[in-house]
């Protein structure tokens, strides 16, 4: 192998362009004292709701975390199933659990490894339990076929929702309750 570090996982870069920012902002946490939450993770949640357009915006410790709390607010509990993809991150999987439904998966395109639509509608024919969610993830720069999923999870009429899981650190653009 020949070459550098490849640009998109380069934190040394990423921290040069942004270094007096950085830098200002880790002195100001370490100025005041409050090492969790505080004013820093106020104004993170205040400037992501915005760019969301959302009202608000909760800073969390994880990845696991966020769908954790994402899932819980949909609803999601005890006695519920949740679609996600077979292809994925052990988080994915135990944040349905976390939230305590039970995780079916539904396997993935061989093309952009994401959730396959006919999957997906073979496991909401079947499902064990009353579908409560579908989690489709968004993975290697591809994203998922959420016309298609969406469309698929207003037919189900099943109380399904839709949400996303990002392999990487975006905002999502399907959120629906």
């Amino acid at each position: 192998m020949t070459g550098g570090p490849i640009l998109q996982t380069d934190p040394h870069a990423g921290y040069l362009t942004h270094k007096a920012e950085i830098d200002a902002a880790v002195a100001r946490v370490l100025s005041s004292g409050r090492y969790i939450l505080g004013g820093e993770v106020e104004a993170f949640e205040a400037e992501f709701a915005a760019f969301l357009g959302s009202q608000a915006a909760v800073g969390v410790a994880s990845g696991t975390d966020a769908l954790t709390l994402g899932l819980k607010a949909l609803g999601v509990g005890a006695g519920d199933a949740v679609i996600t993809v077979s292809h994925t991150a052990v988080a994915t999987v135990a944040a349905i659990e976390q939230a305590g439904a039970m995780p079916i998966l539904a396997d993935v395109s061989p093309f952009s490894f994401t959730m396959a639509p006919d999957h997906l509608a073979a496991a909401l024919k079947r499902p064990p339990r009353p579908i409560k969610a579908i989690v489709p993830v968004h993975l290697y720069g591809h994203p998922a076929a959420m016309t298609e999923i969406m469309s698929m999870a207003r037919a189900a009429r099943a109380g399904s929702s839709v949400t996303t899981a990002p392999a990487s650190p975006r905002a999502p653009r399907f959120l629906v309750g």
